[in-house]
């Protein structure tokens, strides 16, 4: 019989699909569509949902008792949503244009249950949005319906027009605990960004990072810096491993990044980012420090196991 990490099942994330074991699961979404922020969890059962609304609204309503403007307000809508609007603030002033400003700013926030899911639409810096917010509460029922007009969450799809938008989904597997991805798209506008390898990566001076090294008894290990091509796009692609001392014991680390920087203000050319990282703890320091646990540590991955999901993935993906 076959391995989960030899069987694969393809996920729509965002506008593109990719390839993943069967044991992947979808275990969290963000969405930011033309500034709202729409986040999807499952394995939400409808009570809990209403609990976490709940608490929320309480929060508020404490907040905006003594609102010169305007108290929150509670909406539930005909789909059962709940849809609040808080924290009403008077804008005055001149703009830059030499006209007078006199507005009112507020935050929106919205829950909706769906398919065993608990949709969070907006937050507090979420302001003037709530016509935005109702359309997309009105659209998350047709979540099967999907082709180059919908983005999508894995377990289903929005209905929205290409532009101004960013997606951040996670998966976990069930055979290996310790096992995470994610998948990035976020389109941009100003300058590009840099290539992962020309950034920063530490705030340390050198003294002090060679002392942090000593006293953690740190190791590092690079399996891959290179450029790689996935679906035409020249991206880089970083498998690097450590191990540290973490309180009692050992942690080691393998972390994997393809990262393609994307054009500033094009639709068709987003950031996009697909991590593989996996993580395991030992009471003493490992024998092959910064490397792939042996066979004794429980629901242990090997490198070839890693890798074949790692390239899967990669030469998988493709726009939708």
């Amino acid at each position: 019989m076959e391995s989960p990490e030899n069987l694969s099942k393809t996920v729509r994330v965002g506008r593109f699909s990719l390839d993943l074991p069967t044991d992947a699961v979808f275990s969290g979404a963000l969405l930011e569509l033309n500034g709202v922020p729409v986040s999807i969890t499952p394995n939400y059962i409808k009570p809990r949902v209403e609990r976490e609304a709940q608490k929320k609204w309480l929060s508020i309503e404490s907040r905006n008792l003594n609102n010169a403007e305007h108290k929150a307000t509670k909406e539930i809508l005909g789909n059962g949503s709940l849809i609040y609007s808080y924290d009403h603030t008077r804008i005055t002033g001149e703009g830059l244009d030499g006209e007078a400003i006199n507005k009112i700013m507020h935050s929106t926030v919205a829950y909706q249950w769906s398919n065993n899911m608990m949709f969070v639409l907006g937050n507090d810096s979420t302001l003037n949005k709530e016509e935005q917010i109702r359309t997309i509460l009105d659209s998350i029922e047709s979540r099967d319906i999907y082709d180059h007009k919908s983005i999508c969450y894995v377990n289903g799809c929005l209905p929205h027009k290409q532009g101004n938008e960013g997606v951040y989904v996670d998966f976990s597997f069930a055979e290996h605990p310790d096992l995470r991805a994610k998948f990035t798209s976020k389109q941009y506008g100003g300058a590009p960004n840099q290539p992962l390898s020309q950034r920063s990566s530490s705030s340390y001076s050198a003294t002090d990072e060679a002392a942090w090294i000593i006293k953690s008894d740190f190791q590092h290990r690079t399996y891959r810096k290179t450029e790689r091509a996935v679906n035409h796009l020249i991206g880089e692609e970083i498998i690097e491993a450590s191990t540290e001392k973490s309180g009692e014991g050992y942690l080691t680390e393998i972390n994997a990044v393809w990262y393609y920087p994307g054009v500033p203000n094009s639709d068709e050319k987003p950031e996009l980012r697909f991590d593989l990282d996996y993580s395991y703890k030992t009471t003493r320091k490992p024998k092959n420090g910064a490397a792939f646990p042996g066979q004794d540590q429980p629901n242990s991955i090997t490198e070839a196991q890693f890798m074949r999901i790692w390239n899967q993935a990669l030469n998988s993906l493709t726009s939708i």
